[in-house]
């Protein structure tokens, strides 16, 4: 095993810390830091980005040739980590507690170490891992927020008003594909620097919004929320897959949930779990979305769209399309084309 000591905060000082342990340097551009993985350790890269008011994004997309463990201590106290892996999965526990928590795909956590105890985080071998962490500065994040953090409940108000790391704070929390695509949004997206920053952190925000909703649903007694299997999880991202990769020739619904073993039931209460929209919702804003981008980067005739997103009448296309975007096809491209 290989072991990474990181000394230091913020995120900058992290990144060089890694990339001293690596033996290699790091670049920076504009508040983002990244460090990528040299040759005889493996793969990939770490990225560290900075946003006002006490929030930093890490992104860990790694392939490790062996085992490496990051060892995170420093004499101050540690950021609240809100983490998810889209790929692989990860250990972690604190410096002076050997407990490990175990982040799976599509899986978040968030934790918090108990006064400077650190954290240690664990990269399997030859496993492409991708983890992405919020790091966030609470008492930076809280100077601007005392009166809502005063008014909110008590679970959400005690783990962000605990500034000086009094205790030490782990939740397991559930399999998200919201946040999954949030991410995978963030990975094919390609702005310029401005639009950028504010896009990442836009993004940031929403992977914060959504992990504090999801353990505040979880921690209310009244909630009647139930936790998906995790091979559910991945037969909902399978059927997702198919309906973007095979839009213009997709058979039934039941027949996907036969595909991706679930049983019709399970499928559409998975969709509504995961995104909060039946599965032919889901499916329609994929074709019109797609419809969208055809219609302003292609030449494509209106009937070819409608073919290629697996619409079979043109008028319901066109009354579908006119009711989400508030314009039918031909207006829309008219004055969207060439933007």
């Amino acid at each position: 095993m290989q072991k990474l000591e990181i000394h230091s905060l913020p995120l900058k000082e992290v990144i060089s810390d890694i990339a001293l342990g690596l033996g290699t340097e790091y670049t920076q551009d504009c508040g983002e830091y990244i460090v990528h993985i040299p040759q005889k350790w493996g793969e990939g890269s770490i990225k560290g980005i900075n946003f006002d008011g006490g929030l930093g994004l890490l992104i860990y997309k790694c392939l490790f040739h062996q085992e490496v463990e990051m060892q995170f201590t420093v004499n101050k106290t540690h950021p609240l980590k809100f983490l998810f892996c889209l790929n692989g999965d990860l250990t972690h526990h604190f410096e002076k507690d050997q407990q490990e928590h175990h982040l799976q795909q599509y899986q978040n956590i968030i934790v918090a170490s108990k006064d400077h105890n650190g954290h240690v985080l664990n990269f399997k071998e030859n496993v492409l891992t991708e983890i992405y962490s919020l790091e966030i500065d609470r008492s930076k994040f809280n100077s601007t927020r005392s009166c809502e953090l005063e008014k909110t409940k008590p679970n959400l108000r005690e783990v962000f008003m605990d500034e000086k790391g009094i205790n030490s704070f782990y939740y397991n929390g559930l399999y998200s594909l919201v946040l999954a695509e949030i991410f995978e949004d963030m990975k094919s997206q390609e702005y310029d620097h401005l639009i950028k920053r504010i896009y990442l952190e836009s993004q940031s925000y929403r992977m914060l919004i959504h992990q504090l909703i999801q353990y505040d649903d979880d921690t209310d007694i009244n909630s009647d929320n139930k936790i998906l299997r995790k091979s559910e999880a991945h037969a909902i991202q399978e059927a997702v897959e198919i309906m973007k990769l095979e839009l213009d020739s997709l058979d039934s619904l039941n027949t996907i949930a036969q595909r991706v073993g679930l049983s019709p039931r399970k499928f559409q209460a998975g969709f509504r779990h995961f995104f909060g929209k039946s599965a032919n919702e889901y499916l329609q804003t994929l074709r019109l979305n797609l419809a969208k981008d055809l219609l302003i980067n292609t030449a494509d005739s209106l009937q070819e769209i409608k073919d290629k997103v697996g619409f079979s009448s043109q008028s319901y296309f066109t009354e579908l399309f006119k009711k989400t975007f508030r314009d039918t096809p031909s207006n829309y491209r008219k004055k969207h084309r060439g933007k």
